[in-house]
């Protein structure tokens, strides 16, 4: 029987030289039955390992996303390069806004912008005078606001203006063209007073029966009208809407009330016809109607109601 081979023993006076690594511990043995796999390689030593979530970010350790904000904070900080074109924009044109404002008060109350030279054009009747001196309060202003309106308004309350039209002359003039009332008749008042009155009963100018000359026609509210000035605004207004061939023929007209005008209409055959008017309305129908009538036999047309003449 073959002899057991033995360690060596160390000689006296020399130590064993203790091991420099423990041994690897070895997996320890299948158990019976157990199914027995491939062994998982080791991971490499040159492969990083994954880095895991650091435990101050979220300062309790737990698992938390690293998010790089710096570059959204440079953006915020920077701003955007069409955020700082859109500022030098807005403010440019703040810039000049401010200077047309300044511009346009100071030229407001520029001295050589101010309103200084009126001249006045279409008078005939009216005296240059009473226009020059409605427009007086507006001297003095300044030509870039002008009140033209204003103005207007003004000339046409003169006695004889029908309306005005204001235009401005630069530097510091105004223009004012003028349009005068035309006269129809002359009105003889119920304490026998006259007047020249227009189509709208105005009183006019007495220079305006010179102008109107011999076709102004005698207008008189009779003495016992209880509105002698309804009726005196009745008879102008008949006269201006009346046609113009028949208003040639009137030779006078009374009323004495505002629907009760009458008028003497002259013939060609050198008789006179009296014409019952009534009020102002339907005058185009009404003159119709006395054209029509006229060679008829009588001395009077009533054509008060249009639709129902009556001659006498």
């Amino acid at each position: 029987m073959a002899r057991r081979p033995t360690a060596p023993r160390p000689r006296p006076g020399t130590r064993r030289a203790a091991p420099t690594s423990a041994p690897a511990p070895q997996d320890p043995a299948p158990r019976r039955g157990a199914p027995v796999g491939r062994a998982r390689p080791a991971p490499a030593l040159s492969e990083p390992a994954a880095a895991g979530p650091d435990p101050g970010e979220d300062g309790g350790g737990g698992g938390g996303r690293v998010v790089q904000a710096a570059g959204r904070f440079r953006e915020l900080v920077a701003g955007r390069p069409w955020r700082r074109r859109r500022r030098a924009i807005l403010a440019t044109v703040a810039a000049t806004v401010l200077v047309l404002v300044a511009g346009l008060a100071a030229a407001v109350f520029l001295p050589a912008l101010q309103v200084q030279q009126v001249t006045v054009s279409g008078l005939d009747y009216v005296e240059e005078g009473d226009v020059q001196a409605a427009i007086e309060p507006h001297r003095g202003d300044s030509v870039l606001l002008l009140p033209s309106s204003d103005i207007a308004a003004d000339v046409a309350e003169v006695p004889g203006v029908r309306d005005a039209k204001v235009e401005r002359a630069w530097p510091d003039g105004v223009r004012v063209s003028v349009t005068e009332a035309t006269p129809v008749g002359t009105l003889t008042r119920t304490d026998g007073s006259t007047a020249v009155i227009d189509a709208q009963g105005r009183e006019l100018p007495e220079a305006a029966s010179e102008a109107a000359g011999s076709e102004l026609v005698p207008l008189t509210a009779d003495g016992g009208a209880a509105d002698p000035e309804g009726a005196a605004a009745a008879m102008s207004e008949v006269l201006a809407s009346m046609p113009e061939s028949l208003r040639g023929s009137v030779e006078k007209m009374t009323a004495t009330s505002a629907s009760d005008v009458r008028f003497v209409l002259s013939l060609e055959d050198g008789g006179t016809r009296t014409v019952v008017w009534g009020d102002a309305a339907d005058a185009e129908l009404k003159g119709k109607v006395v054209q029509a009538l006229v060679a008829e036999p009588g001395t009077e047309i009533d054509v008060s109601s249009p639709v129902a003449p009556v001659t006498r």
